[in-house]
């Protein structure tokens, strides 16, 4: 499918106005692989805790968003966000997409920043590396998985809000609803997509918290670092539990 290009206000308002970019944390209770990862207890706080604990220690972002389901579920996740001080916003279970927009809408954002709740070691400096890059360059998509050369768990998408509302008026697969940068880059001919490469490829890491054996390994990690850990820290005391003995890694 063809997509009808647009002029996108944020190319045109670029050294004009700072656009006004937020953070949208991604969140739902029930995982086939891992249920209720989102409020598990990862070394004395919650997995989402962490997250927005680490996003709150950026310099860029305007201001974060949790965006979770309307199932009752999905309450707990909604209560842990407004005691957290952060926004709410809830929509479909699926369709990702309308929440993304909604929240893209409610918060007036020329962009927003995709955050997945099961990224508890998100780097704030990454995230704002990630956003100033945006700012700069304001294109369809700015991203550091294309190709990935971060570790999972340390996938940051800014995508923009006009490119963001083009393609929900778009007549798009439930799959592409649901996962809303998954059409950017099967048809990434039609975008402006800036990616951002890490110096050093660190994709031997796995951060990001999907089963059980990552859960493990995660409560372990979280006791070695500070919670203000930068990335240099966390892979490299990742990478000792990666050496560690068997029978001392539980």
């Amino acid at each position: 499918m063809k997509l009808k290009r647009i002029t996108r206000i944020g190319d045109e308002a670029h050294g004009m106005k700072k656009l006004h970019i937020p953070a949208l944390v991604f969140s739902r209770m029930d995982s086939t692989r891992l249920p209720g990862k989102a409020l598990l207890d990862l070394d004395g706080t919650p997995v989402l805790g962490r997250v927005l604990a680490r996003l709150k220690m950026s310099n860029e972002i305007d201001g974060i968003i949790v965006c979770t389901t309307t199932r009752s579920i999905d309450d707990p996740i909604a209560e842990f966000a407004i005691t957290s001080d952060v926004q709410l916003i809830r929509g479909d279970t699926f369709d990702v997409m309308d929440r993304a927009k909604t929240a893209a809408v409610a918060t007036k954002a020329d962009a927003i920043v995709r955050i997945s709740g099961d990224s508890p070691f998100i780097d704030p400096d990454l995230v704002d590396t990630m956003v100033s890059m945006h700012r700069k360059s304001p294109c369809d998509l700015t991203t550091n998985v294309y190709p990935r050369s971060f570790p999972p768990g340390m996938s940051v998408e800014v995508i923009n809000a006009e490119t963001l509302d083009m393609l929900d008026q778009q007549a798009l697969s439930a799959a592409n609803r649901e996962h809303i940068t998954t059409y950017f880059y099967r048809h990434a001919d039609q975008f402006k997509i800036n990616n951002h490469t890490a110096t050093t490829p660190s994709t031997d890491v796995d951060l990001a918290l999907d089963i059980k054996d990552n859960f493990v390994f995660q409560n372990w990690l979280a006791a070695q670092i500070p919670d203000d850990a930068n990335l240099s820290a966390i892979l490299a005391a990742a990478r000792r539990y990666t050496d560690r003995p068997l029978k001392d890694a539980s």
